[in-house]
């Protein structure tokens, strides 16, 4: 038997995986999760509505001293089993939505025609039909990459509990946030998921000619391409290097000053059209200096990086 207590031996992965396969002790983890506080032994007992109090202890005593802690004679979730029931109740492990393409009341910001979005596989995947694609291939669907559709403008992370209650145009919003929360961590060189350190690689295109949409070469609108990993765990992504400044006081100010909240966006359509349409050049390639420039209305932010993306000079 695991020990209790907040001192308690952590188990293996193995051993935490096996302590979860049971219906009884997912459903005390649940219970105890959406409660206020510690219950007690009768308590958490009573809200199962069970008949057999020793096979309820059975489990319990499974899930002790890993999951939950045991704290004055109550009942409570130590960190491992909050991480279970709020990846339950995201729904990110147990539910597959389904959204399929539809328009919404955002609007493309080149030609003004409604944005339509699609999930898949726990992303918000956006298109314009009017628009050439910005990628020409979808990284976050299932064995993926997989071949996109034409306008796609790429995919915004969001759990299966995110479409919950929401229309269309509220799920891109929600999508728009998270994936800006996301992108900032990974800027400041944070991982979304596990929080470890992230390293990101900068992939610049030699042959580039994207006059029509995507470069046949990279397959990206974008000469210059920020791939992030975690040195942890699985996460990865990849976006506009540019989007790899979001986390910048020299991007993140020129943006309030604007009146664009990258963390809370009022206006989805205008923040969208600062960091997706910049201008990029690449000044010189050994060393490495690339230009970004952000513009809303009539004033403009150039920020000079070099390949780990430090801010060398801001015009």
């Amino acid at each position: 038997m695991s020990e209790e207590g907040t001192g308690a031996t952590r188990l293996s992965p193995d051993d935490a995986f096996s302590a979860l396969g049971s219906e009884m002790r997912v459903r005390i983890l649940r219970e105890l999760g959406t409660a206020d506080g510690p219950l007690a032994f009768s308590e958490l007992y009573e809200r199962l509505d069970l008949s057999d109090s020793a096979r309820f202890n059975y489990h319990l005593d499974k899930l002790l001293g890993h999951f939950v802690h045991k704290i004055d004679d109550e009942y409570a979730l130590a960190s491992p089993g909050e991480r279970v029931v709020e990846a339950i109740l995201s729904g990110a492990v147990t539910d597959d939505p389904r959204l399929e393409r539809t328009p919404t009341d955002q609007h493309c910001t080149d030609c003004g025609r409604r944005l339509e979005i699609e999930w898949q596989n726990g992303n918000v995947e956006v298109y314009c039909p009017e628009c050439e694609s910005r990628w020409n291939q979808s990284w976050g669907r299932v064995g993926g990459p997989v071949a996109a559709d034409s306008g796609y403008l790429g995919r915004l992370p969001l759990p299966p509990a995110g479409l919950k209650g929401r229309s269309p145009t509220a799920v891109f919003r929600a999508a728009r946030m998270w994936s800006n929360l996301e992108l900032i961590a990974v800027s400041a060189g944070l991982c979304p998921r596990c929080s470890a350190t992230v390293e990101r690689e900068l992939l610049v295109c030699d042959d580039h000619e994207a006059d029509d949409g995507v470069c046949p070469a990279c397959e990206s609108s974008f000469a210059v391409r920020l791939v992030a990993r975690c040195t942890n765990c699985i996460y990865t992504t990849g976006t506009g290097a540019a989007w790899g400044l979001l986390a910048t006081p020299e991007l993140t100010g020129f943006l309030f000053e604007q009146g664009l909240n990258p963390l809370a966006p009022e206006n989805p359509d205008r923040l969208d059209s600062v960091l997706s349409g910049y201008d990029e050049e690449i000044v010189s390639k050994e060393p490495f200096r690339a230009e970004f420039t952000f513009s809303a209305d009539d004033e403009s932010l150039t920020l000079c990086v070099n390949r780990s993306l430090e801010v060398l000079d801001s015009t």
